[in-house]
C-alpha cells in the first residue's frame, strides 16, 4: 500500500482502466480470465480503503477508478463493489485536500469545477455511475452545478477542457495568501479561455465525452448529446492525426511559431509523447467505442444519438428485432436517410436527436413530408409509425455556416472573429 502514500499516485487509476477493460472483454469474449485479474484489483481496493488513512485515502488522482468499480459491479453484481465507490465518493474532502484534485471540499459542497480537468472530468462520470446505481440526489444537484459551470463558463467552443497549462486557484478572489493555491492543466477562471496557450488535454477532453454519456443516459436530455458530439468531433479527433499514428497531449486554438515562451508541449503531434502514456491509447479506446453512442434503447424505442453512416442490427425491450442503415454525409451535410432492412415485432418509436444549434429540420417518410417543420431546440423528437422492411425516414437539418460569438468576457475573443 505504500503506492497510496505519494500525492500523485497513478495506480488506482491504472486500476480503474483495467477494470473496464476487463468488463468490456468478458462481456465481448464470455472468457473470465482477464475478468478475476480485475476483481483480485477491485478486492485489493476494498481491503486497502477499509485500512487506509484519510490522508492515503484521497491520494488517488484521475479517478478513472470510480467508473471502473462501478462496471465490476454491473458485471459481477457484487455488493461489495457499489460499497467501495460510494464511499470513495464520501471520504472526499474529509481530510484537507486541494483544488487540483477537487477535494478541497465535500463532493456534496462543490459550487464550482477548478483544479486539473481529468481528474475533474473523471471524477463527474464516475459520480453520474455512482447515482446511476443509487438515485442518490445529492450527487445529481452537484453533477447540475458543476456541468453549468463547466459548459456556460470554462469551456472552449471546441468543447475542449482545462484552459490552463499553470495557474492558481481563487485567482483573484481571495487576499488570504493561504487560501490560494497552485493548479495545474486545470481549469481557470469563468471565461478564462486562452486561445495560443490553451491546455485542453486530450485526456480531459474525453473526460468530458465521457461525462457527458452518463448524463445522457440518466435524462435523456439532448443537451448532452450535444456537448459529446462537440467534444468528439472537434477536441478528441484533434488528439490524433489522419495516419492514426501522432497525436497531441494538449489541443491549443491557436499557434505559432513566434510565441513568445516555449510551452511544455508544442510542435505538432508526436509518435511518442514524453511524459505522458495516457492520451495516444485513451484516444483509441475512445474511438473504438463510439459505436457505443450512437444510438439508446428505452422501453419505448430508439433513440438518435449521433449521425453518421452505420447499419444497426438490435433487439428491443420487448424482444423485437431491427436492423435499420444510416446514410448521410453528416456533419459535412445535415440530412440522414434511415432504412429499415428488417422488422420483426411491434413497431417501435424512432426518436431523432436536433441539435441545439439546428434552427430548421423536416422529416419525410418514403419520399413524402411527414414533418415539415421541426421546433428548433436541443431535443429528441418522437415519430411513430407502423414500420416495415424497406421504409425510408428521412431527416434534413439546415446547417448554415453561421457567425459564433464568445461571452465579452472572454477576453482573448474581444474584437476577433
Amino acid at each position: 500500500t505504500k503506492m497510496f502514500d505519494d500525492k500523485l499516485s497513478f495506480e488506482a487509476y491504472n486500476f480503474g482502466h483495467l477494470m473496464t477493460a476487463a468488463c468490456v472483454h468478458y462481456r465481448a469474449t464470455g472468457k473470465k480470465s482477464l475478468l478475476e485479474v480485475a476483481r483480485k484489483a477491485t478486492d485489493f481496493l476494498i481491503n486497502f480503503y477499509n485500512l487506509a488513512s484519510p490522508e492515503q485515502a484521497r491520494n488517488a488522482i484521475c479517478p478513472s477508478h470510480y467508473m471502473g468499480i462501478i462496471e465490476m459491479y454491473r458485471t459481477t453484481k457484487d455488493e461489495r463493489y457499489l460499497a467501495l465507490a460510494k464511499k470513495l465518493i464520501d471520504v472526499r474532502g474529509t481530510v484537507e485536500g486541494t483544488d487540483d484534485n477537487s477535494d478541497r471540499a465535500p463532493f456534496r459542497e462543490m459550487n464550482k469545477v477548478v483544479g486539473h480537468a481529468v481528474r475533474a472530468n473523471y471524477l463527474f462520470a464516475g459520480v453520474a455511475d455512482v447515482y446511476a446505481e443509487t438515485g442518490d440526489q445529492s450527487l445529481m444537484n452537484t453533477l447540475n452545478k458543476m456541468w453549468d459551470n463547466v459548459t456556460n463558463r470554462k469551456m472552449y467552443i471546441t468543447g475542449g477542457c482545462g484552459a490552463l497549462y499553470d495557474g492558481v486557484s481563487v485567482d483573484g478572489t481571495s487576499y488570504k495568501p493561504d487560501t490560494v493555491q497552485k493548479i495545474h492543466q486545470a481549469y481557470g477562471r469563468d471565461y478564462q479561455l486562452p486561445n495560443f496557450s490553451a491546455h485542453n488535454e486530450t485526456c480531459a477532453n474525453i473526460g468530458n465525452v465521457l461525462w457527458n454519456w452518463r448524463m445522457l443516459q440518466l435524462t435523456g436530455e439532448a443537451r448532452y448529446a450535444d456537448v459529446l458530439e462537440l467534444a468528439l468531433y472537434n477536441s478528441v479527433l484533434s488528439g490524433v492525426d489522419l495516419g492514426g499514428s501522432k497525436f497531441f497531449y494538449t489541443n491549443p486554438l491557436a499557434a505559432t511559431a513566434k510565441y513568445p515562451y516555449h510551452l511544455r508541449w508544442e510542435g505538432g503531434r508526436q509518435e511518442y509523447i514524453r511524459l505522458s502514456n495516457c492520451c495516444p491509447p485513451n484516444t483509441v479506446r475512445t474511438v473504438a467505442e463510439v459505436s457505443n453512442y450512437m444510438y439508446s434503447i428505452s422501453e419505448k424505442g430508439i433513440y438518435f444519438n449521433l449521425y453518421g453512416g452505420n447499419t444497426l442490427k438490435t433487439s428491443l425491450h420487448d424482444g423485437a428485432k431491427i436492423e435499420l442503415e444510416q446514410t448521410t454525409g453528416y456533419p459535412w451535410n445535415g440530412n440522414v436517410v434511415v432504412t429499415i432492412k428488417e422488422m420483426t415485432g411491434n413497431a417501435p418509436f424512432l426518436y431523432f436527436r436536433l441539435p441545439g444549434w439546428c434552427k430548421q429540420a423536416s422529416i419525410k417518410i418514403n419520399g413524402k413530408v411527414a414533418v415539415e417543420n421541426l421546433v428548433p431546440g436541443a431535443q429528441y423528437f418522437e415519430l411513430a409509425g407502423k414500420w416495415k422492411k424497406g421504409d425510408k425516414i428521412e431527416l434534413d437539418m439546415d446547417m448554415p455556416a453561421v457567425l459564433m460569438e464568445s461571452n465579452p468576457l472572454v477576453e482573448e475573443t474581444n474584437n476577433r472573429v
